[in-house]
């Protein structure tokens, strides 16, 4: 596997980062199984759980912009990413339940803006305050809600629409 040349992303001992062309043949099973256990353990994903073939699906800038962090050789984390015509979207932010609150997951999402052109945007529960910490620090900003009452988050100049209703008193 070959890892990214950023010394700053891989500031903690064994953590390695790499772009998720490099790596997705050899870690097809274990992204399959870290995705399955991030999934039990948080109340705030989807339905159900990406399979192999979510990852393996070719998207247009997937294997360059999506990246993979490991240690010891084992994936703790990933983001997923494509272009798109007016910039690149995040399908998926995702690190090991043992793993988190350790900066992975905001090494990886820095990674990723950084090499993004244009607004960057990505959908997330309501409910999941970590995550939109997260991507509060990053500078993403709510622009709206999906159909199925999740948030719409941008990076970029976009004014942000008022999801709230104000209160009255």
């Amino acid at each position: 596997m070959h890892g990214t040349n950023d010394r700053a992303a891989d500031c903690r001992p064994g953590l390695h980062v790499h772009r998720l062309g490099d790596v997705v043949d050899d870690l097809l099973g274990a992204l399959t199984e870290l995705e399955r256990r991030v999934h039990r353990k948080s109340s705030h994903y989807d339905d159900e759980p990406w399979r192999a073939e979510n990852f393996a699906r070719e998207l247009p800038g997937k294997r360059e912009l999506s990246l993979v962090a490991t240690d010891s050789g084992r994936p703790v984390g990933f983001v997923i990413a494509s272009r798109k015509p007016d910039g690149t979207h995040i399908h998926r932010v995702a690190t090991d339940p043992g793993q988190w609150g350790r900066g992975i997951a905001s090494r990886l999402l820095t990674r990723v803006l950084a090499q993004a052109s244009g607004s960057v945007s990505l959908v997330c529960d309501p409910g999941n305050g970590p995550a939109l910490a997260l991507y509060d620090r990053a500078g993403f900003r709510i622009t709206g809600t999906t159909p199925d009452g999740k948030f719409s988050l941008a990076t970029g100049t976009a004014p942000p629409q008022q999801v709230f209703p104000e209160r009255k008193t």
